[in-house]
């Protein structure tokens, strides 16, 4: 009976906090092993020192050798009990499922010579491993030694040699003292985990002692260290000499030997392709389910490097399967992940699993999608591999596919039952993304496999909105008739035809248009296509748009419409489309579309669409602000138009007074031209004149006297303009209105009867101050 998903879930979690625990756990062993191996290392470096202290006593007196290494070594059995200590915690560690076979020294022996009167020869096993020289010194099994002719006892010490050559004697080595003994290397393979070496160390396979090379007498200056896997036997494995390889056999050569690497020879050969080397091999009995590095078995080797008939042979020699390596994958995986069809076809023919998860999570249909390994999808997927099967947090296979463009992966995954719905890790559909890449093929093929059409991301965009933003119009169309909704919106309210429109897309404006857009539908801020095209001043857009029924006087949420921003921007062409395209007139409208106007060619026009409404109260303020805004040019044509030049507002203030106070003298001139009084006083009893003295408009000053402005005319508040000029300190003004006959006299009784020199200094405007003085003085003098 199959358990629910929860069910299974649960037992997945329960076997994952398993396995993170005993990964802890090797974590921890391995670093004990490592602290034991410093110490290895620590005592190895006090060997050759120890000897030497030995050479210079047997100098010196050559009976008295045995008592002083004796001494020597029994300095040293303290700390070799530390290091057994460490090497039996780590051997009873628990979880130690992973094997690892270091390769095992083979026998042999030398001599070594005392010089110069006698010689000493220190006996160890010659198969010696770390273990052994360690245990036999804690047993005090101190090694017997060998002194002058008349002291000499049977000895042999260590060689080792290497295990993919036959097992033969080794010819004697001598040494001279005080030539220090090689010390202790412990051999690892290089590639091997922490995992492998701690499990290896808990089985008690403890990794072979060998010397480093160094010279010595007898043997060649460039001799090299001695490694598992002498050139012969590996060139023998590589170049597929089948005869080399059957005579290193013959030879005793050990059939399971490991380089320094940790590979076996049929690793090597199942690498490499070599069939007819892993025939020899395994008739000789190698194992062909041994690890090596990464706990690779050497049908592993054999399937990621797609050797389909090595992989056959492994295989029929009872080769597992399903062996995973350490990052839980299976040989399946590792051909998927090569995109090795014939590799992994051998392995299916076996019966081996297609669901499969490495540590990842990860199928070998979602390795094959990643590699873009089209024939080896179509393999899984016939084989009945899960196509929805995804890693947690990671996309399907399809959404994989359609990433990558993939068209035949995404097909073949599609025929066999591949969601086409379904979410990808960013919120987006495989249609959307296939969409925003502008794969058309791929976009087909899904909405023929019922792709919804109008499905959105995690930022509300659909297929349509994408591929409008792309620009591509192939990809509208296809979605448009698919009945693909024109009007959807994305999360600013965007509709395809306004990004088409601001976007200056014209087919895909005129598509859009024609399978039923709604041409008024505005984004949240309330623009309009139209409105849009009119700021982008796209007359070509706004003639379509209109013909389609879009309102030229729709106001956006800032009160703006298509009619205002063509005055305010001068776009004079799209005004007169905008305008011929009115039937009733909006009067409100056109007065505000008259008081932004940025031309004389927008007034002539609206003048021309309304001109009642130009010459009434829009007309006036439309006055106003072009002469505060010192737009000259409309000025001048709503005054030839006919608007009075004296006309005031409620607060008696005329065109002339906004622009004396703004110092646009331009606008001064024109409407001083056109007649306007330059005495008028607005209701506090100010002229022009006093509001640009008071706002330091100089050159205004000048031109309003000089077209017969009163430089003494006092306010209802009883100030003269030169009274404001001096209490804002407008000095440059005072100049101008003192040169011309301003009295600095002038007193009234709203200022406490103080003078403009009076508040001038009340305000601390020194500098006004001493032009006042000094002309003041010239004047009496």
């Amino acid at each position: 009976m199959e358990s629910n998903p929860s069910e299974r879930r649960q037992l997945d979690d329960t076997l994952k906090e398993q396995l993170i625990k005993m990964e802890e756990r090797l974590t921890e062993i391995y670093e004990l092993y490592s602290k034991v191996d410093e110490r290895v290392t620590r005592l190895e470096e006090q060997l050759p020192k120890t000897e030497e202290v030995l050479g210079r006593i047997v100098a010196k007196n050559v009976t008295g050798v045995e008592e002083s290494l004796q001494h020597k070594l029994s300095i040293l059995l303290p700390k070799v009990d530390k290091v057994l200590a460490f090497y039996q915690r780590a051997s009873t560690a628990p979880n130690s499922e992973r094997q690892f076979h270091p390769a095992r020294s083979s026998s042999a022996a030398t001599t070594s010579s005392l010089t110069p009167s006698s010689s000493l020869n220190i006996q160890l096993p010659e198969s010696a491993t770390a273990s052994a020289v360690l245990r036999d010194r804690c047993e005090e099994n101190v090694p017997q030694t060998a002194v002058g002719s008349s002291h000499q006892r049977a000895s042999s010490t260590p060689t080792f040699q290497n295990q993919f050559l036959p097992a033969q004697p080794s010819p004697p080595v001598t040494t001279s003292l005080p030539t220090p003994t090689p010390s202790l290397n412990i051999q690892l393979p290089a590639s091997a985990t922490s995992a492998e070496m701690v499990t290896e160390c808990c089985q008690g396979n403890v990794p072979n002692v060998s010397p480093p090379a160094h010279s010595v007498q007898g043997a060649p200056a460039s001799s090299s260290p001695s490694t598992d896997a002498p050139k012969s036997l590996l060139e023998a494995a590589e170049k597929g000499n089948v005869a080399a390889l059957r005579r290193f056999l013959a030879d005793g050569g050990r059939v399971n030997a490991r380089d320094e690497r940790g590979h076996t020879v049929l690793h090597l050969a199942a690498s490499i392709g070599r069939t007819e080397v892993a025939d020899v091999l395994i008739a000789n009995g190698a194992g062909v389910d041994r690890l090596g590095p990464q706990r690779r078995t050497p049908l592993h080797c054999a399937a990621a490097n797609g050797h389909s008939a090595t992989v056959a042979r492994l295989v029929g020699a009872g080769a597992a399967v399903e062996a995973r390596d350490a990052r839980g994958a299976t040989a399946v995986a590792l051909a998927a992940r090569g995109g090795h069809a014939a590799a992994l076809q051998s392995l299916l023919e076996q019966g081996a699993s297609v669901e499969t998860k490495d540590v990842d999570g990860r199928t070998p249909l979602s390795h094959a999608v990643r590699g873009n390994f089209s024939a080896v999808v179509a393999l899984l997927a016939e084989k009945g591999a899960d196509v929805n099967a995804t890693a947690e947090g990671e996309d399907t296979p399809l959404m994989h596919a359609v990433k990558h463009g993939n068209l035949e992966i995404a097909t073949s995954l599609l025929e066999k039952g591949a969601d086409a719905n379904v979410i990808g890790k960013d919120g987006d559909t495989p249609l959307l993304i296939a969409t925003k890449l502008g794969t058309t093929a791929i976009v087909t093929c899904l909405l023929e496999k019922g792709a919804g059409v109008n499905a959105a991301g995690r930022d509300g965009e659909t297929p349509l909105l994408s591929a409008t933003k792309q620009g591509n119009a192939e990809l509208v169309a296809c979605l448009v008739e698919r009945r693909a909704n024109v009007d959807t919106t994305d999360k600013m309210g965007y509709t395809p035809l306004l990004i088409a429109t601001d976007h200056a897309r014209s087919s895909i404006v005129t598509c859009l248009l024609e399978n039923g857009a709604n041409v008024n539908k505005a984004d949240i801020n309330g623009n309009t296509p139209l409105l849009v095209a009119v700021k982008n001043q796209k007359s070509d857009f706004v003639q379509l748009l209109l013909t389609k029924g879009a309102s030229p006087t729709k106001k956006n949420n800032v009160n703006k419409s298509p009619l205002f921003v063509a005055s305010k921007d001068s776009h004079v062409d799209i005004l007169e489309l905008l305008l011929e395209a009115v039937q009733e007139f909006d009067r409100d409208e056109i007065g505000r579309s008259l008081r932004v106007a940025a031309s004389a060619a927008v007034v002539w026009i609206l003048a021309d669409a309304a001109r009642d409404v130009v010459l009434g109260e829009a007309g006036r303020e439309a006055l106003f602000a072009s002469a505060a805004e010192g737009r000259q040019e409309v000025l001048r044509a709503l005054l030839q138009i006919g608007l009075n030049a004296n006309a005031t507002d409620a607060s008696g203030l005329s065109a002339l007074h906004n622009a004396a106070s703004k110092g646009h003298t331009s606008c001064v001139r024109t409407l001083v031209e056109a007649g306007a009084q330059v005495n008028v006083k607005d209701k506090p009893g100010q002229t022009p004149l006093h509001l640009a003295a008071r706002e330091g408009k100089r050159e205004c000053v000048v031109t309003l006297l000089e077209a017969g402005a009163q430089v003494n005319v006092i306010s209802l508040l009883g100030f003269t303009p030169l009274h404001l000029a001096a209490r804002e300190g407008k000095r440059e003004c005072v100049v101008a209105l003192m040169e011309r006959g301003a009295d600095a006299s002038i007193t009234t009784g709203l200022t406490y009867f103080m003078t403009a020199l009076d508040i001038a200094r009340q305000k601390f405007h020194y500098d006004c101050v001493s032009e006042i003085e000094r002309r003041l003085f010239h004047r009496r003098n």
